[in-house]
């Protein structure tokens, strides 16, 4: 009898690979042929033509960098007042011959923001070998000097020293504590205080109607206004910010006894105003200064307690 295999109706399932035909693992990389791993082999012409092209770009770019046609041809400097165009140049290190693919910009305006004059920098290299140099600077607001010398320093509105002036002119006038003069980039004063002295001597004439001729900080951070008329604000210590918070409401004392049979400040009598309490502000006149009285003959002097002085 003949039996016949029956065919299903699914189709026929193949056969499993082997573990030979798999794909090799990590690992297994022996079981292929050298032949088969061998990187394919370059014509030598191909490795002299890669070569020569390398050479030719480096030289390209060895031209453009020192060569004359990437090199600079001027600077354009736009914003300078104080400062000369060669020594904004010169702290951009622009002074020197180069090329436009050299300049850095950013490197360039860090070292223009060193300068104490140079507020804002911008640095930006153009490809006809132009370099635009824009710089804003510092504005002096205030004029110091140190004890009652004359050698004015110019001050910006974050109290560092620009630089020397010939005189105050119509900037804030500040004496500050005896000792050497100030360098440039050296901090005078706190910034807060510059700003509160400045916006006292523009707003005197609206509150009293005279007008501010300066300012006097000692060491012991006591400050006194000079009126022009001559006459004396004390405001007291200005150290700290809560004492700085105070000369609001010492300015409305100082206002608050301006007239009405008080305290007449166009009066040539007038010494001093004292408000350093401005709950009980004080006045003192030339005419009623009480004369020291002459001691008795065999009177025994006290010894004096020490003061300490500010100058």
């Amino acid at each position: 009898m003949r039996f016949r295999r029956r065919r299903s109706l699914l189709p026929r399932v193949g056969r499993r690979p082997s573990p030979e035909d798999a794909a090799p693992l990590k690992g297994q990389l022996w079981t292929r042929s050298e032949s088969n791993l061998r990187e394919p082999d370059v014509h030598p012409m191909r490795r002299i033509i890669a070569a020569g092209v390398a050479v030719v770009e480096c030289a390209l770019l060895g031209w453009l960098w020192f060569g004359p046609a990437m090199a600079v041809r001027s600077v354009d400097i736009s914003g300078a007042h104080h400062l000369s165009t060669s020594q904004v140049a010169s702290a951009a290190g622009l002074d020197r011959s180069g090329s436009v693919l050299a300049v850095d910009g950013e490197s360039d305006r860090q070292r223009l923001l060193g300068q104490v004059w140079v507020r804002t920098a911008s640095v930006e290299p153009q490809l006809d070998g132009t370099v635009v140099v824009s710089i804003t600077e510092w504005q002096p607001i205030a004029a110091y000097h140190a004890g009652t010398g004359k050698r004015y320093f110019l001050l910006s509105s974050q109290a560092i020293v620009l630089g020397p002036a010939a005189s105050a002119g119509t900037l804030v006038d500040i004496q500050g504590p005896a000792g050497p003069d100030l360098k440039s980039g050296a901090q005078a004063l706190d910034p807060a205080l510059l700003t509160a002295l400045v916006n006292i001597q523009r707003g005197f004439p609206a509150l009293i109607g005279q007008e501010v001729a300066g300012f006097i900080v000692d060491s012991c951070g006591d400050l006194t206004l000079i009126s022009k008329k001559g006459w004396r604000v004390y405001f007291g210590r200005v150290l700290t910010p809560e004492e700085f918070t105070t000369l609001r409401d010492k300015l409305s004392a100082l206002k608050a006894i301006s007239g009405h049979g008080n305290v007449d400040y166009n009066s040539t009598d007038l010494s001093y105003v004292n408000v350093m309490n401005p709950a009980e502000p004080a006045a003192g006149y030339k005419s009623r200064t009480p004369a020291t009285p002459s001691p008795s003959p065999g009177t025994p002097q006290p010894s004096p307690s020490p003061v300490p002085t500010c100058k």
